[in-house]
């Protein structure tokens, strides 16, 4: 009786891990680059290591042809020293003919008593979002990713970037 009790204490265990994991891995029908920006004055986005403010910049892909958005419900720093201040929504929109989204930014700031020279490069954030189908479909998922680097504007157009 005892071994039947611990067996079914290890596939509940099991299984709470399964779903668990499962639900939080990110879905391989879209990646997700997240880029940064410091902002010493408001307006003006510059490379200055020593401005407490600035923008992350987010651009999706999508590998399959019925995704219709990312929508990206909460962004939270990994790191105490950056705080970032979500202030809507972030939606990524896919056009029907090209793979990849436009770009979208959220404000950040570093603590104005840790901010000496701080690199962001490498720096991960928590990202909570939701894919959206054409089908009405919807699947959340949470995942980590770095930063990769200084934003450069990677659209061609000069509309690409939503949110300034």
């Amino acid at each position: 009786m005892m071994y039947l009790y611990i067996f079914l204490f290890i596939a509940l265990v099991y299984a709470l891990f399964w779903f668990f994991s499962s639900s939080k891995k990110k879905p391989a029908d879209v990646s997700m680059n997240v880029y940064y920006r410091f902002q010493e004055h408001p307006g003006q986005y510059s490379g200055s290591f020593r401005a407490t403010h600035g923008a992350l910049v987010f651009r999706g892909e999508r590998f399959r042809d019925d995704v219709n958005n990312i929508v990206v419900k909460d962004v939270r720093s990994t790191d105490s020293k950056v705080e970032i201040k979500l202030q809507q929504i972030l939606v990524l929109p896919f056009k029907e003919s090209e793979n990849t989204s436009f770009e979208v930014s959220v404000r950040f700031r570093i603590g104005s008593d840790k901010a000496k020279e701080i690199d962001l490069t490498n720096y991960k954030v928590r990202i909570q979002a939701v894919i959206n189908y054409q089908n009405g479909e919807k699947k959340a998922f949470s995942t980590i990713l770095p930063m990769m680097g200084v934003y450069h504007n990677h659209s061609e157009k000069s509309d690409g970037l939503v949110n300034k």
